[in-house]
């Protein structure tokens, strides 16, 4: 059985006992411990199968968490929508606030994020919890929770990196009481928690997969993700001797051309160290993507809708015509069409034909090789080293086409060549925020874009610029997780 149909069977089989945290339905209760459609807690885990049916259940909550029909529109809306990548046309689903820096808390998309992103932690935590009394050889057992300590480290960094402080669970929640102790913990608290999370799953994960489980985390994709977690707390000297061991390893490389790396007949390439996988076919574990960002209906087969929540902004198109005309990246990453007699332009990474509307099969890329390059050589860069950074930095560049810079370009300057590569090379990936972040640019190069195209708020014809301001580099908190437990407190600028 492949991994792909472990994931329908893990999803027919819904959580296997895990308590939620996170407000359901109407009673608003912090955790769900009586829904019907999940198998009591005293019921689930009590041999191997069970156990990796469980496993199975946490990788499709990440699933949920980067963007699935029926339970949340995904990362996208939090790392791409808020940057200079994109735009989102349609406000019906409250993407647009993101655009313009209009959320609050009541934001729908705020509470779908959180829910699925805790109902993902849970099941890690189940797993971890009950998995000693599951009889199982030693390696068995320790391979699954890395796995499942690689998902929840993940998911944490996501959150962290949306909310800042948030509630660090790391055990399984049987009562209401119980969920009622957590309040929000110090993001530096849980970036220990996911460090350590990662340096557990390094451990026991094997260095790669079979083919008939690809998809599942492995040692790189530990290692390359504790990496991005070292940079984006500059913590550059360990980020660099982490993103380093997945060089060395030899284990991934640079596919021969970009466009392959999107290719459908070519997914888990070598360049991917780990993606979210998706397949059409009606097994309710399709891809919505192809749907989400197509601009006409033409561009899904005219098989469902073209929603139009994240589309490229002409601002992307204008720095790849800065990168020249040799860059091979451009062709493979957009397309345009007249949509109401405007040139409109769309991504073509998640192009597919759906079975059925938001039924596709692109698989997200969460982490691949190009981005560990990258990152290396932020981390050397970072260290006063530029012209070792401008060596990795080049690996990229040549594959894409276009000149490599003199390895005399010095430190500052490399540092903005770096930021424009990682926006050309990881462009509609869900990279382009959290690298704003990372780097402090956020507000300046968003107050420049919004400055430079007029964009006004909720795009209106009147009044100044938007204006990025501190408070906004976080999200709300969802307001009915904050009415819901008392101790929790919302961001400030919020309130």
């Amino acid at each position: 059985m492949t991994f792909k149909k472990l994931l329908t069977r893990a999803g027919c089989a819904a959580l296997l006992g895990t308590t939620l945290l996170g407000t359901t339905a109407c009673d608003k209760e912090f955790i769900d411990l009586n829904d019907p459609t999940r198998i009591p807690t005293t019921e689930g885990y009590n041999d191997s199968l069970s156990l990796v049916t469980g496993v199975s259940a946490a990788y499709a909550g990440l699933q949920d968490i980067y963007g699935k029909a029926g339970s949340n529109n995904g990362l996208f809306v939090f790392a791409e929508v808020p940057s200079d990548n994109s735009t989102s046309v349609i406000s019906g689903q409250n993407i647009n606030e993101f655009d313009f820096f209009t959320v609050t808390p009541t934001n729908a998309r705020l509470q779908s994020q959180w829910t699925v992103t805790y109902r993902t932690i849970a099941r890690c935590n189940v797993i971890l919890t009950r998995g000693a009394a599951v009889k199982l050889t030693e390696a068995t057992r320790n391979r699954l929770y890395a796995e499942v300590k690689f998902i929840r480290a993940l998911a944490y960094f996501n959150a962290v990196r949306i909310w800042g402080d948030v509630p660090l669970v790391t055990s399984e929640i049987a009562t209401i009481a119980d969920a009622y102790t957590f309040g929000r913990t110090a993001t530096a608290q849980v970036y220990t928690q996911i460090e350590q999370d990662l340096l557990d799953a390094e451990a026991s994960l094997p260095v790669t997969q079979n083919a008939a489980n690809l998809g599942r985390a492995t040692k790189g994709a530990a290692q390359g993700l504790l990496g991005k977690v070292y940079l984006t707390q500059k913590k550059y000297n360990e980020a660099a001797v982490k993103l380093k061991q997945v060089i060395d390893a030899g284990t991934y490389a640079l596919q021969p051309t970009y466009a392959n790396i999107f290719s459908l007949t070519n997914e888990m390439n070598s360049e991917i160290l780990f993606a979210v996988r998706y397949s059409k076919g009606g097994l309710g574990v399709g891809s919505p993507f192809a749907n989400y960002f197509a601009v006409t209906p033409a561009l899904v087969g005219n098989v469902g809708t073209s929603d139009q929540f994240n589309i490229i902004h002409p601002d992307l198109v204008a720095a790849f015509t800065a990168s020249g005309t040799t860059d091979t990246r451009a062709v493979a990453s957009y397309g345009a069409t007249a949509v109401g007699g405007v040139n409109t332009f769309y991504t073509k990474k998640y192009a597919d034909t759906p079975t059925a509307s938001l039924d596709a099969e692109n698989d997200w890329i969460v982490l691949r090789y190009a981005d560990v390059l990258l990152m290396y050589a932020e981390a050397l860069n970072e260290q006063n080293t530029p012209a070792l950074a401008i060596a990795q930095l080049n690996r990229v560049r040549t594959r894409a086409g276009v000149p490599a810079l003199a390895a005399t370009v010095v430190q500052s300057e490399v540092k903005l060549a770096l930021e424009r590569e990682r926006r050309l090379e990881l462009n509609m990936e869900g990279h382009r925020w959290f690298d704003l972040l990372r780097t402090d640019r956020a507000i300046p190069v968003m107050n420049a874009f919004f400055t430079q195209y007029n964009i006004r708020p909720n795009n209106g014809t009147t009044g100044t610029p938007i204006q990025v301001q501190t408070y906004e580099l976080l999200q709300a908190l969802p307001i009915q997780e904050i009415q819901t437990n008392p101790i929790l407190t919302q961001n400030p600028g919020y309130n």
